[in-house]
């Protein structure tokens, strides 16, 4: 079978969907399959097309504006080309665009694809982040939901608020997703673990619904009782800074330690030698992070939000609170210390709970879903909802042998784009790429304008001392992230 795999970053970034697609891979490989993954060039020094563990990666422009659509139309011929044809393609977190490219694609070379929904891409009850994420691709992304020969969440919970969203579609299936579990298992603690022992590890991307600043209040809470605790801060994200003055302000700058991004191999090294992991998130699609921790033997602390207890398999997988809350967490953490025997019980049941998510046992699941859709697969054709979408297919279905029907399709989109930016401050799009890529998503997910110049104004006041390429690729960053406020974008931005 040829799988081809989409996901919005892949290998060598670390975290969310791309771990588990890169496992899978590996697995699937072993049992004969061929795999691809196409995925955005991020970081742009990769290339842009490599071959690692047997799996072919396709790399493509971070389409944004419509001038960058219509290069990734050249690539996409290009690919197409090239990319060997698959039998099915899996979209694994649905943001923009690759869910409208994948459906495209699916169409052109007439097999069904999946998009498998996970946490952060859809907007969620308990926390009003995701739908920030979520207004900047949703015309992207909900009409190719609604299209997707199989659509699925990566949780129940996730599953649930899909039908919301989709209702016409319910009920939507749970596709879980798994964990390297040998890795996680064999690992060793980590090589500055002797030094930091005791230590509390956070292993979160630095985002405010993953309150990781309650975590440090509660390592600062425990710490007259248990002084030798530290704190372990492993990610990044726009809330590094403040956590940083948190720490100072409340006189920890000793105990805590900031790793910043860490590849997933020195994830586990941490995760073994941790006292315990804090994941108190506000809202969580599944979070791979706890059954990671489980495999490792190190004990869980975390909230029951989202999927977060579905896969750490119950009451007995970890120790849960009932809220984001740092007092909460201090107790939690005084319970484990007081009490190594009932530590090394949770540890035990936990680890066994963690097999059950193991990439290698998930594979052969995830073989007999592509197996089943496939044989009864219908063939649809692609019906443009919206004038990128027409301009694409016009571009890429000759290759399908259909005969084009508009004289110039980038006409239209192109002028939007210049219609858009040409509100924008002169000194603002001199930025460079990356901001007026803000300015036009900021605009397509509803900001006004007004508001918007002042946003631009003020980014230029606090960041002319700054290089204008360091600005414009935090300005991206943080438009990836629907942050188009000024507090927000700004904590994007490298000082």
């Amino acid at each position: 079978m040829n799988i081809l795999y989409m996901c919005s970053d892949y290998w060598p970034l670390t975290g969310g969907n791309q771990d588990p697609i890169d496992q899978f891979g590996v697995e699937l490989t072993n049992r004969g399959h061929n795999v691809d993954v196409v995925t955005r060039h991020v970081p742009d020094t990769t290339p842009k097309e490599e071959v690692r563990n047997g799996i072919r990666i396709h790399r493509f422009v971070n389409a944004v504006l419509p001038s960058d659509f219509k290069a990734m139309s050249d690539q996409l011929k290009d690919a197409v080309q090239r990319i060997r044809k698959p039998d099915v393609v899996h979209v694994m977190g649905l943001r923009r665009p690759l869910p409208m490219v994948a459906e495209i694609l699916s169409c052109l070379w007439q097999v069904p694809v999946v998009q498998t929904v996970g946490g952060y891409d859809i907007p969620d009850v308990a926390d009003p982040d995701p739908r920030l994420v979520w207004l900047t691709g949703r015309d992207l992304v909900l009409p190719a939901m609604r299209r997707a020969d199989l659509l699925n969440a990566a949780s129940d919970d996730l599953a649930r608020q899909t039908e919301l969203l989709v209702g016409e579609r319910a009920p939507i299936s749970t596709l879980y997703v798994g964990i390297d579990h040998e890795l996680f298992t064999s690992a060793e603690p980590h090589a500055n673990a002797a030094e930091w022992r005791p230590y509390v590890l956070s292993l979160r991307r630095l985002e405010p619904a993953k309150s990781v600043d309650k975590t440090i209040d509660a390592v600062h809470l425990v710490g007259e009782e248990i002084p030798e605790l530290r704190l372990v801060i492993a990610g990044d994200g726009s809330e590094r800074t403040n956590l940083v003055n948190q720490v100072e302000r409340l006189g920890m700058a000793s105990r805590v330690h900031f790793l910043g991004e860490v590849p997933i191999e020195e994830a586990a090294s941490l995760l073994k030698g941790a006292f315990t992991t804090v994941v108190a998130s506000k809202s969580e699609g599944g979070g791979l992070v706890n059954v990671e921790a489980q495999a490792a033997g190190c004990p869980v602390i975390a909230t029951r939000a989202g999927g977060i207890s579905e896969y750490l398999g119950g009451e007995s997988g970890a120790m849960f609170i009932d809220a984001p809350d740092g007092s909460m967490i201090a107790q939690a953490i005084r319970s484990l210390w007081v009490n190594p025997e009932a530590r090394g019980t949770l540890v035990a049941t936990a680890r066994q709970l963690s097999q059950r998510l193991s990439t290698h046992s998930l594979a052969a699941d995830y073989a007999t879903v592509y197996s089943d859709l496939i044989a009864t697969y219908r063939p649809r054709q692609f019906s443009p909802w919206d004038m990128l979408t027409s301009a694409l297919w016009e571009e890429l279905s000759p290759l399908a042998g259909r005969m084009p029907v508009l004289d110039d399709p980038w006409r239209a989109p192109l002028a939007v784009e210049d219609l858009v930016l040409s509100t924008a401050p002169t000194e603002f799009r001199a930025l460079g790429r990356g901001a007026r890529a803000f300015y036009y998503l900021a605009w397509s997910s509803g900001v006004p304008i007004d508001r918007l110049t002042e946003v631009c104004t003020f980014v230029l006041r606090a960041t002319e001392q700054l290089p204008k390429q360091s600005v414009a690729a935090g300005l991206e960053h943080a438009a990836d992230w629907g942050r188009f406020d000024v507090d927000s974008c700004l904590t994007y931005i490298r000082q």
